[in-house]
């Protein structure tokens, strides 16, 4: 297989560092489903944890249950995916402490979050048994859009450190395509520490209306200023094509959905003999675990569908960033470098395409950057 632009055996050891990576996500999933199903099946009903607490408490209880019993049994694969095999292949800068103390992070991240909302969720049910899902999607689409304004300025800086972008060069030359762009990216362009925790590189547009802000990792910015303003006119032009509010608009319409059959599913009497579990009325701490594998069901039957459409996206911003920046060599040669830094496959098997990403394969992404945007 020839190797293009990157190192001899590079597309070999990328095949083989995806490939354990997703084979380690995918047994971890299957791990937590068999946990979160265990618990549905086996835990006594009537409200426990907390039999004789307001169902909003015991919902935030049965919550925390689950996300620490997920927490311990991903756990080992987990530490394979995350922390030794990138520290196998040198992509890793972090130490372990770092990672367990992100993790540590993560887990009260989930559990301040999402007891809460678990908790609003049973007491929604029981208040409403009859139609309670339009009204837990409603309060799941606030806490959702809440979370994309809020994250870039206060959940983002728990796991990294941010500085506006200090070279003055490039942030003049960037300031320039935002300009011309005609972008209103009310942030402004920063600067993530990723180098204390990773050698990979990236970029990324995060945060909504006052807090949307472009993030360049430092790992990036050893690029050229061309391959870094590619990467950047990229970014915006997500903005620029609205793609974040339509993606949160998707993704309200999704979870609507997926809320009214997991209604219909709890309702339905046969569902729970079939599956050998006791059932589940409205209002039943034991909903949350019937939820979160009903919606990680809902959410696995329609990944073909959203990742394409994701992937559509992506192209579209490739060919935009080609034509802002005036040539596609920029962004051939950016992504060229992401490709190595952060030991990508740039030629992915067909079906791990179809089922897992959201971003093309970075060969077809340079190859029509080079064509100058298009296909």
């Amino acid at each position: 297989m020839a190797e293009g632009p990157f190192p001899p055996g590079h597309r070999v050891r990328a095949r083989r560092y995806q490939m354990q990576r997703l084979g380690l996500g995918l047994a971890a999933s299957a791990v937590e489903a068999g946990a979160v199903l265990a618990v549905l099946a086996l835990a006594p009903r009537g409200g426990w944890p907390l039999p004789h607490a307001p169902v909003f408490i015991s919902g935030m209880v049965y919550f925390a249950l689950l996300a620490l019993l997920r927490e311990a049994v991903s756990f080992p694969l987990d530490y394979l995916a995350g922390y030794r095999l990138p520290r196998r292949e040198g992509l890793s800068t972090e130490t372990l402490g770092g990672w367990l103390l992100d993790r540590a992070k993560g887990m009260l991240l989930l559990l301040a979050i999402g007891g809460p909302a678990a908790g609003a969720f049973v007491a929604v049910m029981a208040a409403r048994p009859q139609d309670w899902w339009w009204l837990a999607a409603g309060l799941g689409i606030l806490l959702g859009g809440a979370l994309t304004l809020i994250g870039p300025v206060v959940l983002a800086p728990l796991f990294f450190r941010f500085k506006p972008l200090e070279d003055p060069g490039l942030r003049e030359r960037l300031e320039g395509l935002l300009a011309r762009t005609g972008a209103r990216v009310r942030g402004g362009v920063w600067e993530m520490d990723l180098s204390r925790k990773s050698r990979a590189a990236n970029a990324a547009l995060v945060g909504w209306g006052p807090s949307r802000r472009v993030v360049l990792t430092d790992t990036l910015l050893d690029s050229s200023p061309e391959e870094i303003e590619a990467v950047l006119a990229h970014e915006i032009a997500h903005h620029v094509g609205r793609h974040i509010p339509r993606l949160l608009l998707a993704r309200a319409a999704a979870l609507a959905a997926g809320l009214f059959l997991v209604q219909k599913v709890l309702e339905h009497p046969g569902w729970h003999a079939w599956a050998g579990i006791p059932p589940v009325p409205p209002g039943e701490p034991a909903a949350i675990a019937a939820a979160w594998l009903l919606l990680g069901l809902w959410g696995m039957l329609l990944a073909p569908a959203t990742l394409a459409h994701a992937r559509r996206l992506e192209y579209w911003c490739d060919a935009f960033a080609v034509r802002h920046t005036g040539s596609g060599e920029g962004m051939a040669s950016a992504l060229e470098k992401l490709c190595l830094k952060n030991l990508a496959d740039p030629c992915p098997p067909r079906w791990v395409v179809a089922l897992f990403h959201s971003h093309p394969p970075l060969g077809e992404r340079i190859r029509r950057a080079r064509r100058g945007g298009s296909a």
